[in-house]
């Protein structure tokens, strides 16, 4: 009988036949080896631990409780998702008698002294980081009643036979004692009267209907109604929103919880896209936003999506986060003067010119050393002189124009400082001589000077200083309304410069102009709201638009003027300014310190387009310089206080 091997063999041609080969038997053991080499003698590698989370969404159940003396309160328990939490802690303490458990956040005790209302911020921390959330606590002598009660969801639909995620309230003023609601809930959802939390497992559909929660001790009660249906499906949410939209928080301190509203089915889960900033977070099963910032930042859009069963529904929320900053003392000038200028060189150091001293007009000059933190004097002017202008050249040189050399009379002779040389040379001189005039630094590195005023003359007039050639050319173009103390910015077209603001031989100069830098055809006259800005400053914002500040008589506020459309709006103000240092800083927010008689200070946010108290100066000036420095700090030198002369210098940190 012939083998299959054999009739292989017999069936092929001698060229296919297949040879032992040695090489292939020392393959087949290598590679045995190798196998046997990458093998786990000790079993499958073991899973790889997923990183530990941060908490996230820390809130209370009570964010705002008045509590009686000796008397034991309710617990006041937190809410939190992301990782687990390994401890609390809470700043300022709590009131005496009151304490908060590190292991789960409860808040218990018995006050024994009576306290005013204040804030304490309880943050919850793991390995991984922390979240944060703000309550308010007031102790009083009797009972105080209830002020308001409130449920994350107002109008909710339950499904038949699914179990519902506990609802509870949230309340401030006096602590409840007892909760009630009417009608009885449906069939299957119960109602804790001790808590006021509903749960359960609905049995039946029920159609939507009010119900009514009341919330009561023995100094009052407060009520809040719910709208509830049980359907035979679950159902998407219908409506989602937040209580705080669009919102601005300052960073370091902790923001009121920005909690979701939703109507439609329950929300089974929460996220967000893009992450919230640093320090916020999202409660991923409350939807709250809570937390303390960390960073300035520009407003951003973030978008929170609410989700179950049935569908998901999405909310934009537009936050904007500030910073108070705060300031650092710096060696005073060489002299104490106001209505100088100072002005950033180009390796960082900062050149303080002229200005007004105890005994009048100057014409010295001091640079400032942000790294020695100190002030030596350089060149001095050939003239005297105050309110001139300031410009640094493209080429680093600084142009110093006009101003007054006597009390109340100007001068159209113009210097050159030279930062190598730590000299001045002339500069020729203006067509005519003008102070508290404005000079802008074109585009192709001429500087345009526009208005000012000698004596009771208002100038119309405007002038192109050329580097290259050293010389002043007087354009042929004028403004509608010849004034003196008015701003200045050049707009994005870079062919325009807006100019608003000032006092005019006819008082105050009720119309805003768009003067053409080429000096070529009228300029356009522009309505200005801010009629009474009779010393203005502006400056141009990353969005485009000019921010304009003076001594407006009436409420406290600054204008913004966007080119496109030529429109204005009002931005309120804190406090009415006049003479502040107004400095747009790094990252597009805009400080204005101080003013006649006043050291505080307020920040813009453009994003928000709000003004945020800002740190205050260690002393009140106006007519002080201001400059940012190359690492964002703003430096604030000299001034007035109202009586004399300030030497005292003062650097902004955001």
């Amino acid at each position: 009988m012939t083998s299959i091997a054999s009739r292989a063999h017999a069936s092929q041609p001698c060229e296919g036949r297949r040879f032992f080969q040695p090489w292939l038997v020392v393959f087949v053991l290598l590679c045995a080896a190798l196998l046997s080499a990458c093998s786990d003698d000790d079993g499958p590698a073991p899973p790889v631990e997923a990183p530990m989370q941060p908490p996230a969404g820390l809130s209370y159940h009570m964010p705002a409780a008045s509590y009686v003396r000796g008397e034991t309160i309710a617990v006041n328990l937190p809410s939190a998702s992301g990782g687990a939490i390994e401890r609390y802690s809470v700043a300022p303490p709590l009131p005496a008698g009151l304490r908060l458990d590190e292991a789960t956040g409860a808040i218990t005790g018995t006050p024994t002294t009576v306290t005013a209302a204040a804030h304490h911020v309880v943050t919850a921390t793991n390995r991984a980081g922390s979240a944060t959330a703000r309550i308010q606590i007031e102790v009083r002598d009797g009972t105080a009643a209830p002020v308001s009660l409130a449920y994350s969801v107002t109008a909710v639909s339950f499904t038949v036979g699914d179990t519902i995620a506990p609802i509870g309230p949230t309340s401030s003023g006096g602590t409840i004692t007892h909760y009630s609601i009417t009608p009885a809930l449906p069939a299957g959802l119960a109602f804790d009267s001790q808590t006021g939390v509903i749960s359960g497992t609905p049995a039946a559909t029920a159609a939507p209907a009010p119900y009514v929660v009341t919330g009561t001790n023995s100094a009052g009660s407060v009520t809040v109604e719910l709208r509830i249906e049980v359907q035979a499906a679950i159902a998407p949410p219908a409506s989602f929103q937040y209580a705080s939209p669009v919102a601005l928080y300052v960073a370091g301190e902790a923001i009121v919880a920005n909690t979701p509203q939703v109507t439609g089915g329950p929300v089974a889960s929460y996220s967000v896209s893009p992450p919230l900033p640093a320090g916020l977070s999202l409660n991923t099963q409350t939807g709250v936003i809570a937390g303390t910032p960390q960073a300035v930042q520009m407003q951003a859009s973030y978008t929170v999506t609410a989700t179950n069963r049935a569908g998901s529904l999405q909310a934009q929320v537009r936050i904007a986060v500030t910073a108070r900053g705060s300031w650092v003392p710096e060696a005073s000038m060489l002299q104490a003067k106001h209505y100088h200028s100072a002005t950033l060189l180009t390796d960082g150091r900062l050149l303080a010119v002229g200005g007004i001293g105890a005994m009048g007009p100057t014409g010295a000059a001091a640079l400032y050393d942000r790294n020695a933190r100190t002030w030596t004097a350089t060149g001095s002017l050939a003239s005297a002189r105050y309110e001139h202008t300031a410009t640094r050249l493209q080429n680093g040189k600084v142009l110093v124009a006009g101003g007054a050399m006597v009390v109340g009379t100007a001068i159209a002779s113009a210097e050159l400082y030279d930062p190598t040389t730590g000299t001045w040379s002339p500069a020729g001189s203006m067509a005519a001589p003008r102070l508290r005039h404005t000079a802008t630094l074109l585009p192709d590195g001429k500087v345009l000077v526009i208005g000012g005023n000698q004596g009771m003359t208002f100038e119309g007039s405007a002038e192109l200083y050329d580097p290259a050639l050293n010389t002043w050319t007087r354009l042929g173009t004028t403004l509608a309304t010849p004034r003196t103390q008015h701003a200045a910015t050049l707009l994005p077209d870079g062919a325009t410069v807006l100019v608003v603001g000032g006092i005019s031989s006819r008082g105050m100069a009720v119309l805003a102009e768009r003067f053409p830098v080429n000096g070529m055809g009228p300029t356009v006259t522009v309505p200005f709201p801010g009629t009474s800005h009779v010393l203005a400053q502006s400056v141009l914002l990353a969005n485009c638009k000019v921010l304009v500040v003076g001594d407006f008589a009436g409420p406290p506020q600054a204008w913004l003027y966007d080119p496109i459309g030529s429109v204005w709006t009002p931005s309120a103000m804190s406090e009415r300014r006049v003479l502040p240092a107004l400095t747009l800083l790094a990252d597009g927010r805009v400080l204005a310190a101080g003013g006649y008689g006043m050291a505080s200070a307020e920040i813009y946010h453009p994003g928000a387009d709000t003004w945020t108290a800002a740190a205050a100066m260690s002393v009140p000036r106006s007519g002080a310089a201001a400059a940012m420095l190359p690492d964002g700090s703003v430096l604030v030198s000299g001034g007035t206080n109202g009586t004399t002369e300030l030497d005292a210098v003062e650097r902004y940190v955001p």
